[in-house]
């Protein structure tokens, strides 16, 4: 996964956080080591489209366990 911001751009492997949840206004991507707090946040305003999060949804329920 790539995530990139205003002023930084990141690439985040699946293995690195194998798991996630959805909230009302988010996408929360979790980590399985408990020896480390790694998470990345989603928000789902930056969709320019409400399709857009259903394909974020159906991508992540592809490759990332849903809690």
């Amino acid at each position: 996964m790539h995530v990139t911001t205003a002023d930084t751009r990141t690439h985040i492997g699946w293995a690195a956080q194998p798991r996630y949840t959805e909230t009302a206004g988010m996408f929360l991507l979790l980590s399985d080591d408990k020896r480390a707090a790694a998470m990345t946040m989603l928000p789902k305003r930056g969709a320019r489209d409400p399709a857009d999060i259903d394909r974020l949804r159906a991508v992540l329920d592809r490759n990332l366990r849903r809690i």
